[in-house]
């Protein structure tokens, strides 16, 4: 343990040398309170408390006792290999043999190597903090919707929680209690913990013994145009955590990064600046995040939690937090292995997802309503289900992941195209949508320069809700859209007004939005335009209006008898419009 030869002695040495050398020990790293007394040698030969010279001096009045006659010989040791679990049941038995010769109570732990010299010193304490989790201080480092969420969900569940993050305006709205982030019931359980079991800072209190780390693990296009992770903002959290480690603590990895991230990099640059080593002075943990915006409190209490640890005590610890939040935790044999169930969840999702909206383009050239033919062969059909196609697959999440994945492939010297093919695919739609209702409008005698186009749902999913704008394949189809208009409008469900000019689209409301439309885009599935009166919808806009529904929303029917109309999905087009 470093220092640890500061609080090594001698036996023939004086009470007042024990006296100036307990005060001037160095306290970070090491167990305050406490001499070892070892031979030349180094084996240890017994210990010394500050109790013990309190003692001393009270019944012999005397400085001039030497450590051998004051120190407790033979105190109880371990190996220093052993485990926090084992160390606890080897206590448990050692304690119960010597019971009768003394009550005093053991608060130092002493490790020793085969030769029996001391390595390092564990507090009492550090072994029951692995084990009983409630009354642990957790600091979650990054409040965007996964820290955020998990955050107030843990101080529901009656953990003191404090809430980390560099931004001052998402701090400042939390102080208010006011949350930046839509989620069902998440405004009303930030009133409710915010000043309770939760509180918020730009810095980390000294008190906090539990680290989550949820910041995000953003995209960057290398030197040779590939699109890769970066560590960046892991790296201004592992550093910042690194300051206040201390033995005991514990460190919990959330955010997703590549496959080895955790032990190949958080573990050594933890270990390099503290010179604590996991495992022993601290604990190391990968539980991912796996919840769904729009239902992520719902989500984090039922769904199952992934847990993997450096160690067997790195991994029940971080289960005695999980457990108090969810009923079903699934324990991994690694940190790799979490790290890769992660990956695995949203690149496997992106894929199959860009599957099917190949499978829309190929159905285009034919005008087929690949809706229909898709349920047409899922319809009693047992086995693996392929999914309805959409304009693109968006959102902070399934954007990125598969591109974290194909570059821990490539690391390994494989082919990691199959997850940059699907990524491909996806994005692909954007021109796709784009490029079918241009020539749609132009079909139609209009004036694309002129035409004047709405975009409904620009959040990245509409179902379940929210109002996220990040990788949002509507946003990335609006400003392909501005490109070849200015007229291009925008509303969403959720979303504010402020949010959408930010885009530099001009925000309307509906259904007033839709008069004087050239075109009108549905580029989400939120369950409130299902409410609208299609008919209006259409009598409202220009002639020849054309109704883009990519989320198979509307009857073609209702568009097409309204008036003369074009009725686009993402494969087909139907129109009313003759001559």
């Amino acid at each position: 343990m470093k220092n640890l030869d500061k609080i090594l002695t001698q036996p023939n040495v004086t009470l007042s040398q024990l006296l100036v050398q307990m005060d001037e020990a160095p306290r970070h790293n090491v167990p305050g309170g406490i001499l070892l007394i070892t031979d030349e040698q180094g084996f240890l030969l017994g210990t010394i408390t500050d109790g013990d010279i309190r003692r001393a001096l009270i019944k012999n009045k005397s400085l001039d006792l030497q450590a051998s006659e004051i120190m407790v010989t033979n105190p109880i040791v371990f190996p220093d290999d052993f485990t926090i679990q084992q160390i606890l049941e080897r206590l448990a038995t050692e304690l119960e043999k010597r019971k009768r010769r003394s009550n005093r109570f053991l608060s130092k732990i002493i490790l020793v190597d085969e030769t029996h010299k001391p390595t390092r010193i564990l507090d009492y304490h550090q072994l029951w903090e692995q084990r009983v989790a409630t009354h642990r201080h957790l600091c979650v480092v990054g409040l965007g919707y996964v820290g955020l969420t998990l955050a107030l969900v843990l101080a529901d569940e009656g953990y003191l929680v404090t809430g980390v993050d560099t931004n001052m305006h998402r701090i400042k709205s939390l102080e208010n209690s006011e949350s930046y982030i839509h989620e069902v019931g998440l405004q009303e359980l930030l009133r409710e913990q915010m000043g309770k079991n939760f509180r918020v800072s730009t810095i980390l209190p000294e008190s906090c013994d539990v680290f989550i780390i949820s910041v995000g693990t953003p995209i960057e296009t290398d030197a040779s145009g590939n699109k890769v992770p970066s560590l960046k903002y892991l790296t201004e959290a592992v550093d910042t955590i690194a300051n206040q480690l201390k033995p005991g603590n514990l460190v919990i990895l959330r955010s997703t990064v590549p496959v080895g991230t955790c032990r190949d990099f958080v573990k050594k640059r933890l270990e390099e600046k503290t010179q604590l080593v996991c495992g022993l002075d601290f604990h190391l943990s990968f539980a991912p995040e796996r919840t769904a915006e729009g239902k992520a409190l719902k989500e984090l209490r039922s769904l199952p939690q992934i847990i993997g640890g450096y160690n067997v005590d790195s991994l029940e610890a971080t289960a005695a937090i999980f457990r108090e939040v969810t009923p079903t935790l699934v324990k991994v044999d690694s940190l790799e292995e979490a790290e890769m169930a992660k990956l695995i969840n949203n690149s496997f999702r992106d894929y199959i997802f860009g599957y099917a909206n190949q499978v829309a383009r190929i159905a285009s050239h034919f005008n087929i309503n690949i809706v229909d033919v898709i349920r047409a062969a899922n319809e009693g059909y047992p086995r693996d289900p392929v999914p309805l196609p959409s304009p693109g697959v968006g959102g902070p999440c399934l954007t990125k992941d598969p591109y974290i994945f194909a570059h821990v492939a490539e690391s390994a010297s494989l082919d990691g195209s199959i997850f940059r093919n699907g990524r491909n695919i996806n994005i692909s739609m954007h021109t796709h949508v784009v490029d079918g209702l241009a020539a749609q409008l132009a079909s139609l005698n209009k004036n694309v320069s002129t035409s004047k186009i709405l975009v409904c749902g620009l959040s990245f999913k509409g179902n379940p809700e929210t109002g996220d704008l990040r990788d949002s394949t509507s946003v990335e189809i609006a400003q392909l859209l501005q490109r070849i208009t200015p007229h291009v409008y925008g509303y969403d469900a959720i979303a504010s007004a402020d949010d959408i000019r930010a885009l530099k689209l001009k925000p309307v409301s509906l259904p007033e939005g839709f008069s004087g439309m050239d075109a009108v885009l549905f580029l989400n599935n939120h369950k409130s335009f299902e409410r609208l009166d299609v008919f209006e919808m259409v009598r409202a806009m220009n002639e020849r209006p054309v109704v883009y529904d990519a989320w198979d929303l509307f009857r073609e029917e209702d568009v097409l008898h309204v008036k003369p109309a074009v009725y686009m999905g993402l494969s087909f087009v139907k129109s009313s419009i003759t001559g």
